[in-house]
């Protein structure tokens, strides 16, 4: 563990070396941002990457030396030295724990904190933004989709488009996923210093992307770095801020600046790119581990000039102990009839005369007399014309006939005819039969598609609106009868006249559409949000939530289709029918616990 605590950190430190050297101060943050990810990764990675070696098994046995310790340099370790060793670690692992529990806290406290600030203070709406109004004076900051403001500054209109686009830019971009990946590998490796200094460079450049992101939509450098200024130095750092988020910061203002009127040209941004690769590859052969193994035996087995001596004490035993039994009783098992066979095919001429004699059996005419030299040659032939044909390992033709033909004279002849003869071919297993596939199923469903619009849910008044929880909806809506309706705040205008009337059996409290317009769905109605959320049911809240979520959907889903005529209108209608369902439920709850007011009005 020691070591690869080692190699990952020199590993880091490399990666950050050549950051701070050639990437630091270029415009090319995308690509900054992207290198300080995979820094953190590849120093985990590459010390944990082992490569094998393989080797002939002759090669290591020429060199044992290498692989076997002397046993002269072994001492066994006294039991003082453990318990001194056994000591040490625990001590240590006593301290990384704590260390961990320790950060493990304070991460929790200050995710704790940001909640509290969400859920505590008023909120507002921007597209796909959520701005939180804080009492407190306060920087802006940012954490995932939530925008932190004070609330007297952006009630006043003191808080320049610059610095909300700059934020914005960081919930665009989602730098906060940065953050809770390096916050956790801070919790993880909390003693390496390094992780503190790699997090203040991904925050940094957090800002430089949120800056270039402000400057390329046409606001002047002087302008702007007058503005960052402005709110730097105005506002305590300290107050209201959780380490979380992304947040303009003083002390990088100077490097900000430089970096704003720095140029970088389309080539160095291309060779500083391509120089990451070789330095990659320098840090996976340095620093991953490498092994050498034998090479496992293949099919086609290669026999030794002679057998070793575990072989021939392992033939004398084996052949002593049937070589006892008089031949006429003696039966030899086919597992050590095989083994015999092998070891004493290995053997030289001269281990054979110094070994046991081969033990034979006479208990089958086939023993005592063999095969014929007509059959010895048939077998010999086939034999070597596979072993040939699998030495060569390609264009492998095996027929059944003459395997099995080779297996009979095989069984014909004796033991000494066997080893002096052809060695059995180690064939291949036959391939097993293909599994037939599953026959395809084809389910043919037709869905009708129908959005029910609640009359009460859309011309529902919300009354007593505080700030920022009223929502304005003028849109123009084509509806399944090409009926215009206008969908204003507290109405709702039919016109006079209906170009097509509703069938009968429809009612006045529904509209059923069984063929979905190839148009988008309309704006949702007005809604009120459950704030604080501590006076309200957890079944109205879970209802809030569910609306909130589908509707979310459903407007992405529509702004995407708008903009890339991608997809089907269908698709959107659906989502629209989902999301009305939720919408309905959770108006129904809200009516019943006062936060909406009931309708008096008859349409």
């Amino acid at each position: 563990m020691v070591l690869f605590l080692l190699k990952s950190t020199a590993c880091l430190a490399l990666f950050m070396a050549f950051y701070k050297l050639a990437l630091e101060n270029e415009r090319m943050h995308g690509f900054k941002r992207l290198y300080l990810i995979m820094a953190l990764l590849l120093s985990v990675i590459i010390p944990s990457i082992t490569f094998v070696d393989y080797v002939e098994a002759a090669s290591l046995a020429n060199h044992p030396n290498d692989f076997e310790a002397p046993l002269t340099n072994l001492v066994a370790p006294s039991a003082i030295e453990e318990s001194v060793t056994l000591n040490t670690t625990t001590f240590l692992l006593s301290i990384y724990f704590i260390g961990v529990v320790l950060f493990s806290y304070r991460f929790s406290k200050n995710l704790g904190r940001i909640f509290i600030n969400i859920r505590n203070n008023p909120k507002l709406r921007m597209q796909s933004f959520i701005n939180v109004l804080l009492q407190d004076v306060t920087v802006p900051h940012t954490f995932f989709n939530y925008i932190f403001l004070n609330k007297k500054e952006f009630e006043a209109r003191e808080i320049p488009e610059e610095v909300l686009l700059h934020e914005a830019t960081h919930a665009k971009q989602k730098h906060s996923l940065d953050i809770l990946f390096i916050e956790v590998l801070q919790i993880i490796f909390w003693f390496n210093p390094l992780i503190y200094i790699i997090k203040s460079w991904i925050k940094l450049n957090h800002e430089f992307l949120a800056d270039q992101a402000v400057l390329n939509q046409g606001t002047a450098t002087p302008k702007y770095q007058n503005i960052l200024l402005a709110f730097a130095s105005s506002t305590n750092l300290e107050d209201n801020q959780s380490s979380l988020a992304n947040a303009i910061n003083y002390s990088s203002i100077k490097k900000r600046f430089t970096v704003m009127k720095k140029r970088t040209s389309k080539q160095s941004v291309v060779l500083r790119s391509v120089a990451v690769l070789p330095l990659i590859t320098m840090l996976l052969f340095g620093f991953s581990e490498q092994i050498t193994l034998p090479k496992e035996p293949s099919a086609i087995q290669t026999f030794q000039n002679e057998a070793t001596e575990v072989d021939v004490d392992h033939f004398n035993l084996l052949a002593k102990k049937y070589n006892t039994i008089p031949k006429e009783q003696r039966h030899i098992s086919l597992e050590d009839l095989k083994i015999l066979e092998h070891i004493y095919g290995k053997m030289s001429l001269q281990q054979r005369n110094n070994a046991q004699p081969f033990p034979e059996c006479a208990d089958s005419k086939t023993h005592k007399t063999g095969a014929c030299t007509e059959e010895i040659t048939e077998y010999n032939a086939l034999a070597k014309k596979y072993n040939k044909m699998l030495a060569k390992g390609k264009n492998i033709r095996i027929l059944k006939t003459e395997v099995d033909r080779m297996a009979y004279l095989y069984a014909q002849m004796n033991a000494k005819q066997r080893v002096s003869a052809q060695r059995f071919p180690a064939l291949p297993e036959p391939p097993t039969a293909p599994t037939p596939p599953e026959e395809a199923i084809n389910v043919e469903k037709f869905v009708e598609y129908a959005v029910e619009i609640q009359e009460n849910a859309i011309e529902e008044i919300v009354a007593h609106q505080e700030l920022y929880d009223e929502v304005h909806v003028v849109e123009y809506i084509d509806n399944p009868h090409k009926e215009d309706t206008f969908v204003r705040k507290n109405f709702i205008v039919h016109p006079s006249s209906p170009s097509e009337p509703p069938a009968p059996h429809q009612s006045k409290t529904s509209i059923k559409i069984n063929n979905i317009q190839k148009t988008v769905p309309p704006p949702f109605p007005p809604y009120k949000i459950p704030e604080p959320r501590e006076q309200y049911s957890k079944e109205l809240l879970t209802a809030f939530d569910a609306f909130s979520k589908e509707a979310e959907a459903n407007v992405q889903a529509i702004a995407h289709y708008n903009k890339t005529k991608e997809g089907k209108a269908s698709d959107l209608w659906i989502s629209y029918k989902k999301a009305m369902l939720a919408y309905n439920e959770y108006v129904s709850l809200a009516v019943e616990e006062g936060l909406l007011a009931r309708s008096t009005e008859k349409k």
